[in-house]
């Protein structure tokens, strides 16, 4: 009470208490300055981790559509690192389809109708060719492909497809490519490197491996890839079906000239399980035709394109 010695004891005790207020409050106020600005850092933080996160999944000229899988140290050798990317997509699908045993009775399965479209195809509309295991593309067929979002695509389809993701994005769907066009050489690989996965599950003939192999890899040349005119969609997902972008897909894709190609009730036809995230150009002038006629590409080709053949 020294330093309140010419105050009377009430005046004293009262200017101290006032001091201690003063101390109270400047030591609050800066721990929750302190405890503010914690707080912002930590909001900011974490909305820059999402940041980066979205635009490792969202950058359209990034290829997200890895799947991670071990593959032997045989082929790693000698595929490239796009190489490894088609083989992870295809041996995803072995995981997430159908039981092993379903998968036989498919590739046993044959079509109801196993159309012969080798004439139709040395003379149709590059667009309108029809490739499938009963059909496969000639060895001289080329491809002339041009680079869209990092993946390679037949030049005529680019620009469409192109367009298409822009227009998608516009409407909050994020479209990216998994796997466009695939070389023959490179299909080759693929499904040579399943027939060995398929030996080393158990012992089985060579014929019986390759047979089961082509339930997850098509052959070198019966591929809709190898004619750079197909792509895979956002990760070759089986719940693709279930996701906005593919209803997006179903509802726009026509106006881009676009099919989705694997539909569940024609496998019969096609020969192919579903495979939703998978859609084919055919041109802007067919694509609506073939869409609203509820038939496969095989069956719209055949019963309305054929008959002068």
């Amino acid at each position: 009470m020294k330093e309140y010695r010419r105050l009377s004891p009430k005046d004293a005790k009262r200017l101290k208490f006032i001091n201690w207020l003063k101390n109270t409050f400047k030591s609050t106020a800066k721990w929750s300055v302190t405890i503010v600005l914690i707080f912002i850092c930590l909001i900011v933080g974490i909305a820059l981790f999402y940041n980066v996160v979205d635009n490792r999944n969202m950058d359209d000229s990034t290829d997200y559509g890895e799947i991670s899988k071990t593959i032997s140290s045989e082929t790693e050798n000698d595929l490239t690192e796009n190489e490894k990317h088609e083989l992870e997509i295809d041996s995803s699908k072995e995981e997430d389809n159908s039981s092993q045993e379903d998968k036989e009775e498919i590739i046993k399965k044959e079509m109801d109708s196993n159309y012969d479209f080798s004439k139709w195809n040395e003379v149709c509309p590059k667009e309108l060719i029809i490739t499938n295991k009963f059909n496969p593309i000639s060895d001289k067929y080329k491809v002339n492909t041009k680079l869209c979002r990092g993946k390679e695509i037949d030049a005529d389809v680019c620009d469409h497809l192109e367009q298409m993701i822009v227009d998608a994005r516009k409407d909050d769907i994020i479209l990216w490519i998994s796997s466009g066009y695939r070389s023959v050489e490179l299909q080759s690989k693929l499904f040579y490197n399943q027939v060995a996965r398929e030996k080393n599950k158990s012992v089985i003939t060579d014929e019986e491996a390759e047979k089961r192999a082509q339930t997850v890899v098509a052959l070198p040349r019966t591929s809709e890839h190898n004619t750079g005119l197909a792509v895979d969609f956002n990760g070759v997902q089986d719940d693709f079906y279930t996701k906005k972008e593919y209803k997006w897909l179903m509802d726009n894709a026509h106006r881009y000239g676009f099919i989705e190609r694997y539909q569940q009730k024609w496998q019969d036809k096609t020969g192919v399980i579903y495979e939703p995230w998978h859609f084919r150009y055919v041109g802007v002038e067919n694509s609506l035709l073939i869409k609203e006629s509820g038939l496969s590409l095989e069956e719209y080709v055949f019963q309305n394109l054929m008959k002068n053949i």
